[in-house]
């Protein structure tokens, strides 16, 4: 399924788009979890298999296989059949490496109620601020058609990495408007963006409207099995709410660019309303179904502890 959309909005409303994408915000911090170890040697805050010196008991071995005497358990020791020193090992913890992949197809550029690209900037970027306040890499990617390399950002542990992917995201969603990349555009890359990402398993986040094909999905769905996937729904209610009551309504895909023509009426108001309820618990079911955590649906407006709560929550 694709969105639906009203021709492209004039030049004074892309100005109006533009100056609010423009917008200094604070990013916000939200906090997540993970209950995989982490295979970096990287220091940070998720539990391993390295044993070190980290403060996770992990159980006891021979003195002469961990020679540290400082950590010589009496107790352990005296119970020993035959006796033998025994030292208590730890497990370190290390960082994790957390991506955002971004769906860029044509549907996300509609221009309703809620600015869907605002949100993607504001929510990216706090997610940036948020991994490396804990002390996790964090990388993005982004695709249509075909990987946008201008939104690429390797694993990164700056403390700057936050702002300059606002303004890296903020300067290319204002470059498509201007250059008209925003027609015609499906996401057909996601899975090989996904795949790219490498085996060792990362925390993904996968921001998009989902308006997309069966088969697309599953595609995306297998492509991202080897990682710990977090969907971000985002969605304007408008492109299925608040219809004019009646009369006839010339509607154009964002994605093919084909054009149809409804005639607009009280049960077919229903139609979409009742579709749009099946297509969301249907989305939700082929999420937990595959593996993934319970979709995020973002909402204009989403507060950072609202966002906290459902990643602990939803817990994989």
């Amino acid at each position: 399924m694709t969105i639906l959309s009203v021709p492209t909005a004039n030049a004074s409303e892309m100005s109006s788009s533009s100056s609010q994408l423009q917008a200094a915000f604070e990013p916000s911090q939200f906090f997540y979890n993970i209950n995989w170890r982490s295979k970096s040697y990287h220091a940070g805050a998720t539990l391993t298999t390295h044993h070190g010196n980290g403060s996770d008991f992990a159980g006891f071995a021979s003195l002469l296989a961990c020679p540290d005497p400082k950590r010589i358990d009496i107790r352990a020791s005296v119970r020993t059949v035959p006796r033998q020193w025994l030292v208590r090992t730890y497990l370190e913890r290390a960082a994790v490496r957390v991506y955002a992949i971004i769906d860029v197809s044509s549907s996300m550029f509609f221009q309703g109620e809620a600015n869907m690209r605002q949100q993607v900037t504001e929510f990216v970027s706090s997610l940036a601020w948020s991994a490396n306040r804990q002390g996790d890499a964090f990388g993005m990617r982004a695709a249509d058609d075909h990987e946008q390399l201008a939104l690429q950002v390797l694993p990164s542990f700056q403390s700057g990495t936050a702002q300059a992917v606002a303004q890296q995201i903020t300067r290319y969603w204002q470059q498509a408007e201007t250059m008209s990349r925003a027609d015609g555009r499906s996401a057909n890359a996601i899975p090989e963006t996904l795949m790219s990402l490498g085996s060792q398993r990362a925390l993904v986040f996968l921001l998009s409207d989902f308006y997309w094909p069966d088969v697309l999905l599953q595609q995306t769905l297998q492509a991202g099995q080897h990682h710990d996937v977090i969907p971000v729904v985002l969605r304007d209610r408008t492109a299925t709410a608040g219809l004019p009551s009646f009369g006839w309504a010339r509607l154009r895909d964002m994605e093919t660019g084909e054009e149809r023509s409804w005639m607009l009426r009280r049960k077919l108001h229903q139609q979409i309303a009742d579709h749009a309820k099946q297509q969301k618990k249907s989305l939700n079911a082929r999420f937990l179904t595959a593996g993934t955590r319970a979709p995020l649906w973002l909402n204009p407006g989403w507060r950072a502890e609202e966002v906290s709560r459902h990643l602990m929550e939803s817990m994989s």
